[in-house]
Order: C-alpha cells, then sequence, then structure tokens
C-alpha cells in the first residue's frame, strides 16, 4: 500500500492515449508544465496541480497468491474501505459512479480503477484535496469534442470539484492519509510501515522520470507521427467514437482500398498494454469496406482471455474499436475525394 501527494505541477497522460489529441506540449514547454506517459497502464490524460491531488494505491499479488479471481473482485474488496474514509473525511456524499468515477452531484472529484499493471494487479486512484488551477489546464491540455458528450456537467472548470469544496474546509495529506489508514484496520486490512532508503528511491525516480517524460515515450502513440510515417501513395484518416469512453483510431488505406497501416488509441483502463498494437497489426490487410472482417480481427485480440479491464459494462468494447475504425475509413476516404 502506498499514499502520497504529487510534488509538481504536470499532465499525466494515459498509456493508450493520442498525444496530439490530448495535449499541448508547445504550451507545456512555453508554460514548464511537465509531461510524462504512463509506460504500463491506464487511460485518460490527467492534470495534476503541486500539491492539489493525493494519490493511493493497493499493489497486489497475481498468479497463485491472488486473494481475488479477477479486478471486479479486487475492487469490491477495497471499495467499502475507501467508502468508510470518505464518510470519516466528511465526504459521505460522495459516491462511486460506474466502474471507477468518485463524483459528488455529477462533478468528479477523483477515481478509483482497477488494472492489471503486468507484474501487479492493483486498486487505487487520486482524488482532488483542493482546487486546481484549470485556467493552466485549459492552456495546456487539449479536451477531445466528445469528451463530455456523456457528462452531466459540461463545462471542465464546473466539471472537477475538490474535497475542501465539497465538505466546506481544508483537506491534507495527513488527515487523509490516517483516515484511510484507519478504515483499512476497520476493515481487516494489517497495514505494516516499510522503511525506505530516500537517497536511492530519488535516484530510481530521476531515472523513470527521464524516461517516462522523454519524446519518444510521450510520442509513443500520436498521429501526427502515424500520418507521417503512412506507407507512401496511401490515404490517411482518423476518427473518434464515445462509446463507454473514449476510442480514437487512424488508418492509412492503400489505393486498393486495404487497410496499409493502422493505429488505435483512447481513454482506456485496458491491459496489457502493448493490446491497441495487437489489434492495429491485426487490421492490416483487411478490405476497409468490410466490416464483418473488420470486427472479427478486432474481436480475435480484443475479446481474448488474456485482454482484462475492470467492469466491462462501462469499459471498451470490440463494437466501439470498430466504430472508431470505421470512422476512420470514412475520413480517409473523403480525404481522397478532398
Amino acid at each position: 500500500m502506498s499514499t502520497g501527494v504529487w510534488g509538481d505541477t504536470h499532465l499525466d497522460v494515459g498509456h493508450f492515449d493520442d498525444i496530439d489529441l490530448c495535449v499541448d506540449l508547445d504550451a507545456c514547454r512555453r508554460l514548464g508544465v511537465e509531461v510524462i506517459r504512463r509506460p504500463l497502464y491506464g487511460g485518460g490524460t490527467a492534470f495534476y496541480d503541486a500539491g492539489c491531488a493525493v494519490m493511493w494505491s493497493w499493489m497486489l499479488p497475481k498468479g497463485p497468491e491472488a486473494a481475488w479471481s479477477d479486478l471486479d473482485a479486487a475492487t469490491a474488496h477495497f471499495r467499502p474501505v475507501f467508502e468508510e474514509t470518505l464518510s470519516t473525511l466528511g465526504l459521505e456524499e460522495v459516491r462511486f459512479e460506474g466502474s471507477m468515477d468518485l463524483r459528488w452531484r455529477g462533478r468528479k472529484l477523483g477515481a478509483m480503477p482497477a488494472q492489471d499493471v503486468m507484474v501487479c494487479n492493483n486498486v487505487g486512484g487520486f482524488l482532488n484535496l483542493k482546487p486546481p488551477n484549470l485556467d493552466l489546464y485549459l492552456e495546456v491540455a487539449r479536451v477531445p469534442p466528445d469528451k463530455f458528450k456523456d457528462k452531466l456537467v459540461k463545462d471542465m472548470r464546473e466539471y472537477v470539484v475538490s474535497a475542501s469544496e465539497v465538505r466546506g474546509r481544508p483537506l491534507g495529506y495527513a488527515e487523509f492519509r490516517d483516515a484511510l489508514l484507519s478504515a483499512c484496520r476497520s476493515n481487516g486490512i494489517e497495514v505494516v510501515a516499510a522503511s525506505v532508503d530516500l537517497v536511492t528511491l530519488d535516484q530510481a525516480v530521476d531515472k523513470v522520470r527521464a524516461k517516462i517524460g522523454s519524446d519518444s515515450q510521450l510520442r509513443l502513440v500520436s498521429s501526427s507521427r502515424f500520418a507521417a510515417t503512412a506507407p507512401p501513395l496511401t490515404r490517411v484518416g482518423f476518427a473518434n467514437h464515445k462509446g463507454r469512453k473514449l476510442c480514437r483510431a487512424g488508418v492509412a488505406i492503400d489505393r486498393l482500398g486495404s487497410i496499409a497501416a493502422a493505429m488505435l488509441a483512447g481513454d482506456m483502463h485496458v491491459s496489457p498494454p502493448d493490446v491497441l498494437d495487437r489489434v492495429a497489426f491485426e487490421l492490416v490487410g483487411v478490405d476497409a469496406s468490410d466490416a464483418d472482417t473488420l470486427r472479427q480481427r478486432i474481436a480475435s485480440v480484443f475479446d481474448a482471455d488474456d485482454v482484462h479491464q475492470s467492469d466491462r459494462l462501462v469499459g471498451v468494447t470490440t463494437d466501439d474499436l470498430l466504430a472508431a475504425v470505421r470512422g476512420a475509413v470514412g475520413a480517409a476516404a473523403e480525404a481522397r475525394e478532398a
């Protein structure tokens, strides 16, 4: 188990997010906002203003040592712990919506996703302690047009809420931590403090920080990079589809009407981290107008037993990805006509 507060203002790009859709990198450099991309998991680009968001997580064994059969079972075990924490802090009106969002009167306070992060399963999340600088966020982030399609509150400044606003008094890290520890113990979870070599930890963090903030990592998923590297004599198109989560696709169509290259992206908590790359690979060579085969190719990867996401009722589906791909195919056709 770990808890903490982000110490530097930064944009945290989801592993599957299209950087060009979500972030204005030039504005980030101009305004001194650091950008990192999560290396293994998660969708959704988050803005963490220094000192404004508290983080927590329970990292859980996989395989024979796993105490829970799947991610939903793990979430079900820890959700009462966090609900008790909220009640202790005077945030009892906050509710879980969908598989992970923490909302108060339609406004987002935080989230607690469950994810397979390869080396372990993880249940944890973030909670806004105090209001972040949303004017700065709106200068450096790009909000996809369909992001708020299904939200009750459409304006970002109104959509984000903090614990201090909900309960009418400040909430600091120490109070949050103590409430969470108390809730763990009252729910039968023994917490034993561990000593940490801070010098060694700082050195390790610096190495990770350099890697996840590198240009190659940030542009791992990028529409502009995809378009620039598309095979010669192809038509390129992109499209978004907002189902339960935002999905994005890009395709390069050759002169025979087949998909010569593809990319998939989006706001989703799915594992393993190469799943969308594998889907894109399966689309190569398919007749772009053959919806049935496109769906079969997507499903061959995305519906396989090794692909995991919590709460499939609100997760991404094969049909969501197909809708994005077909939209990209249509955009490529329009590009040809233009």
